[in-house]
């Protein structure tokens, strides 16, 4: 059974921006302000905008609400599976947006797989999804190494998102466009300069051997983000 807020004045939600606002009113309604629960993504779907919510850290929502787009009542669950699944769309995004581009950024390769070959060694981008994936939501990373003597491999986060591990989400029914762009660009501006010796790789001293290995460089960027997310108090 549904679990229904209605607004003492529902009204037409036009924008997506009404709809965030109208699940997050109702959130705070059903679970207080102070849970903490957030509105991530809204995206429209026929007569009902689809909307996604969870806690702030978590990379997947903990349950989707719908809203009447006329009557402005919102409801829990998004109803029958009947369209894409996010893994769906995830390949979709891939297949179109993300794959070209490595092409044309000169990497080789298909499926999870990528290379670039530099004039020095080639370096490989291995793209990686959560096991705990749904229906609903997809989560994925990609792990970034180089193979050469003292080669080295970090997840992409630690070279493109301050040091940290970053994982990027997508939702069924939701559009990718924005999640293709932050992708790309990461490995655009991030992971090609150290793939060609343009910048240091993540963990490594400036003008000194790369010696660490894959382990090391791993739990030191691991390290660096607990510490960053206490100092931070969150």
């Amino acid at each position: 059974m549904w679990l229904i807020w209605d607004g003492t004045m529902p009204e037409v939600i036009d924008s997506a921006e009404a709809a965030s606002v109208a699940v997050q009113n109702w959130l705070d309604t059903l679970y207080g302000p102070d849970e903490g629960l957030r509105v991530k993504a809204v995206a429209g779907g026929g007569p009902v905008w689809r909307a996604v919510a969870g806690k702030p850290g978590t990379h997947l929502g903990e349950f989707g609400a719908r809203v009447d787009k006329v009557t402005g009542v919102v409801e829990v669950g998004f109803g029958s599976q009947n369209g894409p699944s996010a893994r769906e769309g995830y390949v979709r995004m891939m297949r179109t947006t993300v794959v070209p581009e490595l092409r044309r950024l000169g990497f080789t390769g298909s499926g999870r797989r990528f290379t670039l070959q530099t004039s020095k060694h080639p370096g490989t981008i291995t793209f990686q999804q959560s096991q705990g994936n749904t229906w609903m939501g997809v989560k994925f990373t990609a792990n970034v190494s180089v193979a050469s003597r003292s080669g080295w491999t970090a997840r992409l986060g630690s070279i493109s998102h301050h040091g940290c591990d970053h994982w990027w989400s997508l939702w069924a029914g939701f559009p990718s466009d924005d999640v293709a762009a932050d992708l790309i660009t990461a490995i655009r501006d991030n992971v090609v300069p150290v793939l060609k010796g343009d910048r240091n790789p993540p963990g490594a001293p400036a003008a000194e051997p790369i010696v660490a290995s894959a382990g090391q460089r791993l739990k030191g960027a691991a390290s660096s983000c607990l510490h960053r997310r206490f100092r931070n108090g969150s």
